[in-house]
């Protein structure tokens, strides 16, 4: 019976084992799954990440400022493009970034970006067939209607060169002539320069009113609907499996706890044991993951976006930007969970060193002190037996009880 229960034990030890090696190998991966589902399916981190590295950054101002109100910008436009670009041409690089910051203010931007967000996570969450996805362009046309506008016409015509006298003179005829004043592409002097500017803001004014205030940014998709209901019933299981992994090494310490746990000592043998090599072995894979994490953007964005181009760039920058908060927010995990198995493998084995019972050795036969002083205090004399005292030695009591 007792060689039984002896192979009953080893083999549950056995078992243990196994599933101590298997909670260790899977916790790097549930735990880096944790965390990476903690940024990307979380709207205020990934509008976070976004504002610090392609707003706060500068990158969204520089991508502007290299295309927006240059030569090959006008070139490229279908419409208007040859005859709007000499007005522009004699803009210093101040003044373009000048009027792009009153086109298109960073507040505006930071708020289209948390909106494309919100709007795109609502949409998964809900039972749209299409998800309304715009940008809101009232905010834009307030400003430039309420004075944003009118100083970017200023800024534009004081990079403009002085008219000389024969243009200047154009100018009188062809507004006593018709009424209206002509653009051209100098400084006029007072009244004309007020003239032109008033016209250029009531033109322009009247073509920012005619514009809609929102444009759809993603309105509908070249998906049927049973396509969708899949993608989004996709999306959430992954988030799902993601966020609520770390739920198996979990259970992982509960069956070697079944299997083998049976005191305090092996609670830090087997527990402390295993949290500290799994929380090492996760140290290692977030550190090869944030050694080659430039690659593994490279490698997912390969046929996504042109290399070189502003939406690879910022795409690029705001994969880093997510992969380098997931990463971070793993090793302060994995340094807590290698932490824990330390301490508690470390505490269970002082306290199990203190509980050990303290075996006092018998002593010999002859090893026995004398009875008469213990610790140099004499002993109590004797007790004299009941009835040996020297009044019983005469006989019968006497006196009033005789």
């Amino acid at each position: 019976m007792s060689g039984r229960k002896g192979c009953f034990n080893k083999g549950m030890k056995v078992l243990a084992i196994v599933v101590a090696l298997l909670f260790i190998l899977v916790l790097p991966l549930t735990l880096l799954g944790r965390d990476l589902a903690v940024v990307v399916f979380s709207p205020a981190r990934v509008s976070g990440i976004l504002r610090s590295r392609l707003l706060e950054s500068g990158f969204v101002n520089n991508i502007a400022a290299e295309s927006f109100l240059t030569e090959r910008w006008f070139d490229e436009m279908e419409f208007g493009g040859g005859e709007l670009k000499p007005m522009f041409q004699y803009l210093s690089p101040a003044e373009r970034e000048e009027i792009l910051m009153t086109l298109v203010p960073p507040e505006w931007v930071d708020a289209q970006l948390d909106n494309v967000i919100h709007s795109f996570f609502t949409w998964i969450e809900s039972e749209q067939p299409e998800p309304r996805i715009a940008i809101d362009l009232v905010p834009l046309k307030g400003g430039l209607l309420k004075g944003g506008l009118r100083r970017t016409i200023e800024t534009l015509i004081d990079s403009w060169p002085s008219c000389t006298t024969d243009e200047i003179e154009i100018m009188r005829e062809e507004l006593m002539r018709t009424g209206e004043i002509p653009i051209e592409v100098c400084e006029p002097p007072e009244p004309y320069r007020t003239q032109v500017l008033d016209f250029a803001v009531d033109e322009l004014g009247n073509l920012i009113r005619g514009q809609p205030d929102k444009i759809p940014l993603i309105d509908s998709l070249d998906a049927s609907p049973a396509e969708v209901t899949e993608f989004k019933e996709n999306f959430l299981f992954l988030r799902s499996v993601m966020m609520w992994g770390w739920f198996l090494p979990a259970s992982l310490l509960g069956v070697i706890m079944i299997l083998v746990i049976r005191s305090m000592r092996d609670i830090g043998q087997w527990w402390g044991i295993s949290l500290l090599l799994g929380g090492l072995l996760s140290l290692a894979v977030l550190g090869v993951v944030s050694a080659g994490r430039a690659d593994l953007v490279r490698d997912t964005l390969a046929d996504f976006a042109q290399m070189g181009t502003p939406l690879y760039r910022a795409f690029e920058i705001a994969l880093l930007g997510i992969l380098v908060a997931a990463t971070r927010l793993a090793f302060f995990h994995a340094s807590l969970i290698t932490a824990a198995g330390l301490a508690l493998w470390l505490i269970t084995r002082q306290l199990s060193k203190r509980a050990k019972p303290q075996i006092i050795p018998e002593p010999e036969p002859g090893d026995f002190a004398p009875t008469e002083q213990v610790s140099g205090i004499p002993a109590p004399p004797p007790v004299p037996p009941l009835g040996s005292g020297p009044d019983d030695e005469g006989g019968p009591p006497s006196g009033i009880f005789g």
